[in-house]
């Protein structure tokens, strides 16, 4: 769940499209396929309980992204945290622990009782939460047609709630809703610590290993005091395929490898503008492999969305330091 920020050419060969493509492709299924994951591991259940749980899914996802940028870089580690002064220290505590243990945590639980479309939906107020969050703390100014962008996301996400309610409906679970939001607030938060770590020449191992390592061992922890060691010893193919396999190194670290690919060749508007079709990918994603259904609603919303989306990065398509889950 890591952020790295680079510059590469301004106008890619096609060639260094392909793992902008393929990191697209894997975002975008990340939700459904985690979502099916929860669903088969509701109806496989070990001692009466799910074997699919944040704990070890995470524990797994963030083990693989934090070794594989963390040994790599590990001698020149205990001399790089040692030059850091306090508020340096803070700064990568507050970031990992917003965008490597409680995003993520709230994005599962969020997941757990929203549809994959619903979600998707959601998170898109990364963007202009991320953005209001860089104006009141980094003093940045805010893009131009914020509000305007602000205005399409906010309606495309409401437009369905707003039909399910005028139709008889109830809204979606508020706790889903609830959790969403604290993953909106987490992601954005992590956003903006991510951008004042930018630019301070800090290595992969600091920035992103260190962090995930540790939010792995938290995940970990977390599982043993919960449901005991025999969470990690469920020796099931589908389970070892599906967690470790299929999430963590195909979809967690692929993702993290096909974006650092993507960023040493291609600028941060290109990417930040192809990644919004993970969208699309997680939408469609979700209708043919969960069955969720697009009904002419949320058809509307996603169209509003990324008119939304598509308006800020039009405008200032340099600005753009959100990118895991906002694409």
């Amino acid at each position: 769940m890591s952020r790295p920020i680079g510059l590469g050419t301004r106008h890619p060969r096609p060639l260094w499209l392909l793992p902008l493509g393929i990191y697209v492709l894997l975002r975008g299924l990340d939700a459904t396929v985690l979502k099916g994951l929860q669903t088969y591991g509701l109806q496989h259940s070990v001692n009466g309980q799910n074997p699919i749980s944040f704990c070890n899914v995470f524990f797994f996802a963030q083990l693989m992204v934090g070794l594989s940028t963390l040994l790599p870089g590990r001698h020149g580690l205990p001399a790089t945290l040692k030059a850091l002064v306090p508020a340096e220290r803070r700064l990568l505590v507050a970031n990992g622990f917003l965008g490597m243990f409680l995003g993520p945590l709230a994005y599962y639980l969020a997941l757990q009782s929203l549809s994959v479309i619903t979600q998707t939906l959601l998170f898109a107020l990364i963007l202009p939460v991320s953005a209001l969050l860089a104006r009141w703390l980094l003093q940045e100014p805010l893009p131009r047609v914020f509000w305007l962008s602000l205005t399409l996301i906010a309606a495309g996400l409401l437009l369905p709630q707003l039909t399910m309610v005028a139709m008889g409906g109830g809204m979606d679970d508020l706790i889903g809703l609830a959790w969403g939001l604290v993953g909106v607030l987490a992601f954005s938060g992590a956003a903006v610590t991510g951008r004042s770590i930018a630019g301070r020449g800090w290595p992969a191992a600091v920035t992103i290993g260190l962090g995930s390592t540790c939010a792995a061992l938290a995940f970990g922890a977390i599982a043993l005091v919960l449901f005991g060691p025999h969470h990690f010893l469920l020796l099931q193919l589908w389970w070892v395929l599906g967690v470790i396999g299929l999430y963590g190194l195909t979809l967690s670290l692929g993702s993290e490898l096909a974006l650092r690919l993507s960023y040493r060749h291609c600028s941060v508007a290109t990417v930040s503008l192809w990644g919004s079709l993970s969208i699309l990918v997680a939408v469609v994603s979700a209708a043919l492999l969960l069955g969720e259904p697009i009904q002419a609603p949320e058809a509307a919303g996603i169209l509003l969305l990324l008119a939304g989306i598509g308006v800020a990065r039009r405008f200032n398509p340099s600005d753009q330091p959100f990118r895991r889950y906002i694409s």
